[in-house]
C-alpha cells in the first residue's frame, strides 16, 4: 500500500510538472497540437484560455493574442505549460514572432490545411503492428504447439495478414485530403463587406459542414490584380477576416476547427482582369470543408452543398 501510495504521489508531481518547449507546428486536430522538438515529437493540449500571442515590433516589444485558430502547421512556436499524467504538455501561453506567423501562412497557402488526426492515427498504426510483431514472436516461441494444432495456427495467421494489410491501406491514404464542400463569397471593388445575402449562404453552409466528421474549415482571402499591390494583398486579408468573422459568429463550428484565415493576395486569379465581370470573380473568399481520407478510411461523409456566393457589382 505504502508503495501503491507513493507511486500515485509521483504521478500527481508528474502531472503538475511546468515545462517549457519550442519547435514547429506540425500537425493540428481540434484541440490537440503536435509540435517537432528535434527529432522528437510532442502532444500540445491547447485549451479554451490558452493564449496565442504573437510578437513583433521593435524588439519583439509588441504583443498581440490572436487566438489558437492562429495555431497553424509551419510555425515556430515557445509553449508554457505543464504536462498531465499522459505526458502531453497541457498549454497555458503560446508564443511566436510575427515573421515566423508570415512564414507559416505562405507555406499553408499552397498546401492542403494539415489535419491533426494524421498524427494520432498513425500512432494508433504502429501500435497495431507493434502488437502483430508480439503475436507473430509468441507464434515463434510455440512452434510445438503450432504443429499441433496447424490447422488452426493457419487460419490465425491468414487473418493476421488481412489486418496486415487493411492496415497498409490506411497508412496509404494518409496524405490524401478530401475536399468535402467550398463556397465562394465575391466582393465589390475595395470592399471587404459581406452582402445580406452571402451572409446567409455562408451561415447555411457551415451549419451543414459542422456535421462532416473529422473536418477543418479553411478560409482563403483572394482580390483582383488591378490597381496597388499593397492594397490588394490588405484586402484580400481584410476579407479573410470577415469571413471569419461570420463564421465564429454562427457558433455552428468550434474555434480548434478553424484554420488561421489566409490572405492570399492576387495568387491563383480565376478570371480575367480584363474585364469587369473577369475582376468580379477574382475578388473573393473561398471557405473550404477538407477530410484526411486516412482518418476516415475513405468511406462516404456528409458532404456540405457548394452553393456559389453571388458576386457584388463593380
Amino acid at each position: 500500500m505504502s508503495f501503491a501510495m507513493l507511486t500515485f504521489s509521483g504521478v500527481s508531481a508528474f502531472a503538475q510538472q511546468a515545462a517549457t518547449l519550442q519547435g514547429m507546428i506540425i500537425g493540428r486536430d481540434g484541440p490537440t497540437m503536435y509540435v517537432k522538438v528535434g527529432d522528437t515529437r510532442q502532444i500540445v493540449t491547447l485549451q479554451y484560455n490558452t493564449q496565442a500571442t504573437e510578437k513583433g515590433g521593435f524588439l519583439g516589444m509588441s504583443h498581440k493574442n490572436l487566438g489558437v485558430a492562429a495555431l497553424v502547421p509551419g510555425l515556430e512556436v515557445k509553449v508554457d505549460g505543464s504536462y498531465d499524467p499522459d505526458h502531453k504538455l497541457v498549454a497555458k501561453k503560446v508564443e511566436f514572432t510575427r515573421g515566423s506567423m508570415r512564414t507559416a501562412n505562405q507555406i499553408d497557402a499552397g498546401l492542403n490545411p494539415v489535419n491533426a488526426k494524421v498524427a494520432a492515427q498513425q500512432d494508433a498504426i504502429m501500435s497495431a503492428r507493434r502488437d502483430i510483431e508480439s503475436t507473430q514472436r509468441d507464434i515463434d516461441a510455440s512452434k510445438q504447439q503450432i504443429a499441433a494444432n496447424a490447422q488452426t495456427e493457419q487460419a490465425d495467421a491468414s487473418a493476421a495478414k488481412q489486418a496486415v494489410a487493411q492496415t497498409n491501406g490506411r497508412i496509404g491514404q494518409l496524405d490524401q485530403y478530401e475536399e468535402k464542400g467550398s463556397l465562394t463569397v465575391n466582393f465589390r471593388n475595395g470592399s471587404a463587406v459581406v452582402s445580406k445575402e452571402d451572409k446567409d449562404q455562408l451561415e447555411d453552409f457551415i451549419k451543414t459542414a459542422a456535421n462532416t466528421q473529422g473536418f477543418m474549415v479553411q478560409v482563403q482571402g483572394f482580390a483582383s490584380a488591378v490597381g496597388n499591390p499593397a492594397l490588394n494583398q490588405r484586402l484580400s486579408s481584410e476579407r479573410a477576416e470577415a469571413v471569419l468573422t461570420i463564421i465564429q459568429q454562427s457558433g455552428a463550428v468550434p474555434l480548434t476547427r478553424i484554420l488561421a484565415p489566409a490572405a492570399m493576395g492576387t495568387t491563383n486569379q480565376v478570371a480575367d482582369n480584363k474585364t469587369r465581370d473577369g475582376q468580379k470573380q477574382n475578388r473573393r473568399v473561398v471557405v473550404t470543408i477538407l477530410v484526411n481520407k486516412g482518418i476516415t478510411g475513405g468511406s462516404d461523409q456528409t458532404t456540405a452543398s457548394a452553393a456559389p456566393g453571388q458576386p457584388g457589382e463593380a
